[in-house]
């Protein structure tokens, strides 16, 4: 019997006349008998049979939510790992955390490509998901606190950006193999995985986390090791470490907390608020974009994605290029105002049916969402101190999954057609976080006036100079031979870079 007769005599007809997709007949070789019961699997063709994730797993009709439940433990994954690893790392330390996540992060890749159920592919999604975030987030953090003031956000930027050029044209490289099996795809897909291997064999742990938890015995050692391995002067990282060690117990002696202190504390605080609000709203527009990217490049998918991949570097580039002429708060909010622009044109343009706009808004809107990301880490990263880094970027990273969620259930506006109820919520939401972000600017700019007003006019005074002289420790604190601490000093007269340090 030929498929197409096997059909006509196995499927029964729907009420709109067309065979039916999910039912079978009980007996398709009695005529008499017409029971119906539930397809557990479908007739492929030949070419594409096992081909995705659907034919591999036969993820159809009364199994279809299983794709669901797949992508709903992805995310769940890195949202559990998200609420845990940041406060872990900030007690513990960066690399025992990262060093764990690379190890379970290299066996869930194994168990995914070699699953032999649905259920272990499942829970392979779950690890590798909660691994690839931790491994993310605390490579970004030790990136940052590794480098110099001067270039660290330029680093930060230069690291993401490339890791998101590379992922997309992996995915586009990937995308011309989509007829072969699936288990292959994914080992294609997932062997970037084995990097991370060599990635952590050249990482340390963070110095700066070190003198975070007043382990200064760690730190110098870390610092030390760095100095010989960049051929930095020996000498010179000493005289910094004595300066530090010096901070350190001023710091300690101050046991009372100033009025400043307090204020700096809560704006912090509220500007972390603002940036989690920012994290939410971004990623739910990007996951809009996502949603509905099929349908908006259709027919154009050839020109639409290349020109898309152009836009992201050229949006990268230009990034990299503004980060030494403006500051990144100022860059987020331009950047966020654009975006919350562009949404609110896509709204537009579906309700009206402008198709030719759509698309360019697209072009233009998908980049800056991905900047928008690279800035509020930046931002994250500069404003809070070292001992609450990787707590506060995790719950970050978390939010925006969060708003990722939403934006996947509500693209069921997608089938209905109501593309632009999708996007106005997105505009509005990014347009509320836009005036708390301008707000916090505008007040923090106030506040940071003041304080260096108040500061130049204490400096002015001899009491001022005479308290800071008499909070410096003696030299049997440091338990230095006098001529070793006469040379410290001698450094740091000579070299000006040590003029400014700070702990964080």
């Amino acid at each position: 019997m030929s498929p197409a007769s096997w059909r006509n005599a196995s499927l029964p007809l729907e009420a709109d006349g067309r065979l039916s997709r999910c039912n079978v007949y009980k007996k398709p070789g009695d005529p008499n008998d017409t029971r119906i019961v539930i397809c557990d699997k479908w007739d492929y063709d030949p070419e594409q049979e096992r081909s995705t994730i659907i034919s591999y797993w036969d993820l159809v009709c009364h199994r279809q939510w299983l794709r669901a439940l797949a992508e709903a433990f992805y995310i769940g994954g890195s949202l559990i790992a998200m609420s845990a690893v940041g406060l872990v790392a900030d007690r513990v330390g960066r690399m025992p955390v990262l060093l764990s996540a690379v190890a379970v992060l290299q066996i869930a890749t194994v168990g995914g490509c070699c699953a032999a159920s649905y259920q272990a592919y499942v829970l392979s999604r779950f690890l590798n998901s909660g691994c690839v975030a931790t491994v993310a987030v605390l490579s970004c953090t030790l990136l940052f606190e590794a480098s110099t003031h001067e270039k660290r956000n330029r680093h930060l930027c230069a690291a993401m950006t490339a890791g998101m050029l590379m992922v997309e044209v992996w995915l586009a490289v990937a995308r011309l193999l989509r007829q072969v099996n699936w288990i292959v795809m994914q080992i294609f897909i997932l062997s970037p995985t084995v990097l991370t291997l060599y990635a952590v064999s050249a990482v340390h742990e963070s110095a700066r986390w070190c003198v975070s938890v007043n382990d200064m015995d760690r730190a110098e050692v870390l610092m030390i090791a760095a100095a010989k391995e960049n051929h930095f002067p020996v000498s010179t990282t000493a005289c910094m470490l004595e300066r530090l060690r010096t901070e350190v117990l001023r710091t300690e002696r101050r046991i009372t907390i100033t009025s400043g202190d307090a204020a700096e504390a809560k704006a912090v605080q509220r500007s972390a608020l603002v940036m989690l609000g920012l994290s939410f709203s971004s990623t739910f527009t990007q996951y809009s974009m996502l949603a509905v990217q099929a349908y908006v490049a259709s027919g154009t998918t050839a020109w639409f994605q290349w020109t898309s991949s152009g836009a992201n570097l050229a949006s990268f580039i230009l990034l990299y290029v503004l980060f030494t002429k403006i500051s990144p708060p100022r860059l987020l909010a331009a950047t966020v105002a654009a975006v919350c622009g562009i949404a609110c044109v896509i709204s537009l343009s579906f309700a009206f049916g402008y198709g030719y706009l759509t698309t360019l808004s697209f072009l233009l809107a998908k980049p800056l969402t991905y900047v928008v990301k690279v800035l509020i880490f930046t931002n994250v990263l500069e404003m809070v101190p070292t001992r609450v880094r990787c707590g506060t970027i995790c719950w970050l990273f978390g939010f925006g999954r969060v708003g990722g969620v939403c934006a996947v259930l509500l693209s069921v506006q997608r089938d209905i057609g109501r593309n632009d109820v999708l996007f106005a919520l997105a505009g509005t939401a990014l347009f509320m976080m836009l005036l708390a972000q301008l707000t916090f600017l505008h007040s923090s700019e106030q506040q940071t006036l003041g304080s260096h007003l108040s500061s130049a006019g204490a400096m002015d005074t001899m009491d001022y100079m005479k308290k800071t002289l008499d909070s410096l420790p003696s030299k049997k604190e440091y338990n230095r031979k006098s001529r070793g601490s006469a040379r410290s000093s001698r450094f740091q007269c000579m070299d000006p870079r040590f003029a400014d340090i700070r702990l964080y």
